[in-house]
């Protein structure tokens, strides 16, 4: 038999619904702890990670594939000039550039540009589709570099704890 909170009498629904929020409230304080212990032990090993998504791919994917020798190097945060800074009918143009996470080179000669967004900050950044199309269509395709994004769920308090750290 399948029971749901409407089926339950009002006052065991009560009851119920108060168990579940501070279930919830334990779980969500459980997860701030983690990301409060991964920002520390970051910081400690000299490593600032601008996300928690960052970080987690950062220990999850590249250090494990630097130590085995399957990455030769990684650089983080590379700049890629998209337009110069210039100057038009007097108005003055500044640079554009799009800045990538992670640049993977690989010890067989791969190269994979890696962009790790959350669905808050790719919102927020309306340019970001523009900026990471001409990358590619710039860079990444002509080079036949590979491109990688991954998305996360951060949310923009997230991101803001994160950053206080």
């Amino acid at each position: 038999m399948h029971m749901e909170l409407k089926d339950l009498p009002p006052r065991m629904r009560k009851q119920a619904l108060k168990i579940i929020a501070e279930e919830d409230a334990r779980r969500s304080s459980a997860l701030k702890n983690l990301a409060t212990a991964a920002a520390a032990k970051a910081k400690a090993e000299g490593e600032d990670f601008d996300s928690r998504g960052e970080y987690e791919y950062y220990i999850g994917e590249v250090r494990p594939k630097l130590k085995s020798g399957e990455l030769k190097s990684c650089e983080r945060q590379p700049a890629f000039e998209l337009f110069p800074a210039g100057e038009y009918n007097g108005l003055k143009l500044r640079a554009i550039r799009y800045t990538a996470d992670f640049r993977l080179d690989y010890a067989d000669g791969r190269v994979e540009i890696v962009e790790v967004k959350s669905k808050f900050v790719r919102r927020m950044q309306r340019d970001y589709h523009i900026r990471r199309r001409l990358f590619i269509e710039q860079y990444a395709r002509p080079q036949g570099w590979i491109f990688t994004e991954i998305i996360t769920a951060d949310s923009r308090e997230d991101i803001k704890e994160w950053k206080a750290r």
